[in-house]
């Protein structure tokens, strides 16, 4: 089964019902257990191993370097293999900050529950998933990952994830109102920072001398906030985020305008759907970025409020798009 929908009752009901799900889509469980005062699981397909930790009320965990807060989440990174002495944040391959060897990932701020929905996507290989929550009634946050971007050229590697915000941020339990990823709905995923200025999606790609490891869709500096050495960047922004001149992008200046707001059409009430464009900085270079490619299934959208509601189906040439506010995902 590729899509389902579901209430989850608490942060962990929500990663075990996940779990359930991945298995009966192919992925092989390695483990699923209680972790702390939450759960953790493990799962693997194809040598790319999915590492997911729920916190309940719990500080200074799930990341060697947290935030802080007692908070309640769901945190995530991929890796190349599985060690069961080991806790969430130990696995090996994943993302490592820069200038330490701590583990480091993405996450999405929670609360005790229970929750409005969950909407989980695959597609047919379930090589590509993307898990969407209806935290409170039309306060949306996402999760996901995948095998490999559809590439732009050749190279080695492709493993892709994301999530709501940084894994540190994730345990940001008292922020102001109207953050999105935090107190409102989402930034469209692979957002070059989350609203708490952390990286929130990574590639796994070989470029230049950069072998074997991670590149942090993040275009700060501080290690534990998303960056692995190696600067990665998007042609998406969300809402009041910086845009670069350094390649190709969808609007100028702060914020998703221009480009990115006229996507809808009021006499056909078609809703444009933009690919995610992925790009990473050269050897050498400060400016000069090439392009990694997109993430499958997964597209920027203004639709909703503009003709679309929430979790409305959008049927285009055959395939049904599920509609959040910000993006949308192929249903399958």
């Amino acid at each position: 089964m590729s899509y389902q929908t579901g209430t989850p009752t608490s942060p962990v009901n929500l990663l075990q019902t996940l779990v359930t799900w991945l298995v009966s889509i192919g992925w092989t469980q390695d483990r699923s257990a209680v972790e702390g005062a939450g759960w953790t699981a493990t799962l693997h397909r194809n040598g790319n191993y999915v590492n997911l930790r729920a916190t309940v009320n719990e500080a200074n965990l799930p990341w060697a370097t947290n935030f802080g807060n007692a908070h309640y989440g769901l945190h995530m990174y991929l890796g190349t293999g599985f060690n069961g002495a080991n806790l969430f944040n130990n696995q090996p391959g994943g993302p490592v900050a820069s200038g330490t060897s701590q583990s480091i990932g993405v996450g999405m701020l929670l609360a005790v529950g229970p929750f409005s929905n969950y909407y989980f996507f695959a597609d047919a290989t379930a090589d590509n998933i993307v898990m969407v929550v209806e935290k409170t009634p039309g306060l949306y946050l996402h999760m996901g990952w995948g095998l490999s971007l559809q590439k732009a050229g050749s190279y080695t590697g492709g493993a892709y994830f994301f999530g709501s915000s940084s894994g540190y941020n994730a345990s940001f339990a008292n922020p102001v109102a109207n953050v999105p990823g935090f107190t409102a709905t989402s930034d469209c995923p692979f957002a070059n920072k989350d609203q708490e200025a952390g990286g929130c999606a990574f590639v796994r790609a070989d470029v230049d001398s950069w072998i074997g490891k991670w590149i942090g869709i993040f275009n700060g500096a501080t290690g534990f906030l998303g960056f692995t050495g190696k600067i990665g960047d998007t042609s998406m922004r969300g809402a009041g985020l910086p845009m670069s001149t350094n390649f190709p992008v969808y609007a100028n200046g702060a914020g998703a305008t221009q480009f990115q707001s006229e996507q809808t059409s009021q006499q056909d009430g078609r809703a444009n759907l933009l690919p995610l464009i992925l790009w990473v900085n050269r050897d050498g270079t400060t400016t000069g970025f090439s392009m990694l490619g997109t993430p499958p299934n997964i597209f920027f959208t203004n639709g909703v409020g503009h003709g679309f509601s929430n979790v409305d189906e959008y049927l285009l040439g055959g395939t049904t798009y599920k509609m959040f506010p910000n993006f949308a995902v192929i249903k399958q």
